[in-house]
């Protein structure tokens, strides 16, 4: 699973697989232009800047209570 956002330029909705991209730009799948993550807009209700940290893994959007988890596609160091 990954986090989703809705791109504030072409209200296209683009994901996030990877939990490293946390704080970093972030681009839209379909307009490709970069966008800092707080520029972003939530997936389900169009809060701009909605997502807040729960935890190291899960992210909870302000507005409407959606919760969006990373799950690194990277291997387990161990």
């Amino acid at each position: 699973m990954a986090v989703c956002w809705r791109c504030p330029l072409c209200s296209e909705v683009s994901c996030e697989d990877d939990v490293n991209a946390t704080g970093n730009p972030v681009a839209c799948d379909h307009c490709e232009r970069p966008f800092p993550p707080q520029e972003t807009l939530c997936s389900v209700c169009d809060a701009p800047n909605p997502w807040q940290r729960r935890d190291t893994l899960h992210f909870l959007c302000r507005e409407c209570g959606t919760t969006q988890t990373y799950f690194s596609h990277l291997p387990i160091a161990g």
